[in-house]
């Protein structure tokens, strides 16, 4: 699937990169560094080593003095360097203590695309543009791997939306049926880009199901459930298209 591909390569550079690509660096041997930005330098050997493997999980770095050292700069550049890497979520920096490479956390994927998508130069169109191919390959999986117990859930997220009293109890359960979809594949993937665009999301089957009503989400929720129910994918990811350009269709004729 290259859109998923794509997805989660950008993620991974919008949590690691602000520039550049990173250079790569041998853990005891880094050679002296040469550019005027010897920060963002520092940040990009360090951060390489870690994505390398280099460094694991919970291992403490070498002290202020000794890294600087290694690296040809000062404790003040390396002092920096590491805060913009705490930041980023790479490196747990304590006060008194030498910064610990910290486990890969999917919050901080969340967060920081999260963010993007509510304040990037992009439309609510643009979300539904990526979310037609990978979603349908979702569906897709979702029919082959959905549990029985998994099944009996997303029906009632379908009962919950249509005796829904108000706008945002409908928005939830039609939230709630595409993340049980994302769930059912059993790729934790697919769950945790749902999970950064979700604000996105919910604003736009705000849009569309308050233009609209629910009739037509629930239509679609029937017909994919359905799909699933019998184990025919290429149901599954026509029923998905068919929803999402139906939502496509009610976006632009706001």
């Amino acid at each position: 699937m290259p859109i998923l591909y794509d997805i989660i390569k950008a993620m991974e550079q919008m949590m690691t990169s602000n520039g550049g690509p990173a250079v790569a660096g041998k853990k005891h041997d880094p050679q002296p560094l040469k550019r005027l930005d010897l920060v963002r330098e520092v940040v990009d050997r360090i951060r390489s080593q870690i994505l390398a493997g280099e460094y694991g999980p919970n291992d403490l770095l070498p002290p202020e003095g000794r890294l600087g050292e290694s690296l040809g700069v000062s404790r003040t550049v390396v002092r920096e360097a590491m805060r913009i890497l705490g930041a980023q979520g790479l490196v747990e920096v304590s006060q008194g203590k030498r910064p610990r490479i910290r486990p890969a956390d999917p919050q901080t994927v969340v967060e920081t695309f999260g963010t993007y998508f509510q304040r990037g130069d992009h439309s609510l169109l643009d979300l539904i543009e990526v979310r037609i191919p990978l979603e349908t390959e979702m569906v897709a999986l979702a029919a082959r791997r959905a549990t029985p117990a998994q099944m009996t859930v997303m029906e009632q997220t379908i009962e919950d939306m249509a005796a829904a009293e108000d706008l945002q109890m409908r928005v939830e359960a039609d939230a709630r049926f595409h993340e049980l979809l994302a769930e059912s594949t059993g790729n934790p993937l697919f769950s945790l880009f749902l999970t950064t665009v979700s604000g996105a999301m919910r604003r736009s089957r705000s849009e569309t199901i308050g233009r609209t009503g629910a009739d037509r989400a629930l239509q679609g929720h029937r017909a994919i459930l359905a799909a699933i129910r019998k184990r025919d994918a290429d149901a599954a990811r026509k029923a998905m298209d068919e929803h999402l350009r139906m939502a496509e269709e009610d976006l632009r004729d706001t």
